[in-house]
């Protein structure tokens, strides 16, 4: 599980989003009204475990801001105003991250595709999108000079000179 902080929100809200259907905890956000099978009491409580759980899986500058809420509601919008902002300050900085990974020798290539893949799936969810074509080359481009003959291997290769994930 991914700690949220303010560089992954957007991978963080599709992950934590998933364990909360699993640990059937979603009703208390994304329900339009409490469940009739339900009492004040146990919809309450209901709202208290679902806080509790989101509050286990944030930073500390980030729990500071929802450390007093009760309501589960309230808790997600308040963690969608901090950080789900689609504002040009986090555009450009995913991206500046996006343009300044390299591959590590020596770490797994799997680990290495794994958060490529992170920064343009936040990337997307702001509403930036590269091509296929522009993602494998760029993917390419952040392997090392060492990897140089994998590298035109795979370009010299490709049907019709276009190399895709």
């Amino acid at each position: 599980m991914v700690s949220l902080n303010d560089s992954n929100y957007h991978l963080w809200k599709g992950k934590m989003k998933d364990l909360l259907f699993v640990k059937n905890l979603h009703l208390a956000v994304f329900a339009t009204q409490k469940p009739e099978s339900k009492t004040e009491e146990e919809w309450g409580f209901e709202h208290q475990q679902f806080c509790g759980f989101i509050r286990q899986w944030v930073e500390d500058n980030v729990y500071n801001h929802i450390a007093n809420e009760s309501n589960a509601k309230d808790l997600w919008q308040k963690l969608e105003s901090l950080y789900a902002s689609k504002s040009g300050n986090n555009k450009l900085y995913l991206l500046n991250i996006l343009i300044n990974l390299r591959y590590k020798e020596g770490s797994f290539v799997s680990d290495h595709l794994n958060e490529f893949q992170g920064f343009l799936d936040q990337l997307s969810g702001m509403g930036i999108k590269f091509e296929d074509k522009v993602q494998v080359l760029w993917l390419l481009n952040t392997l090392p000079d060492s990897w140089e003959t994998f590298q035109v291997s795979i370009t010299n290769c490709a049907p019709n000179g276009v190399v895709t994930m």
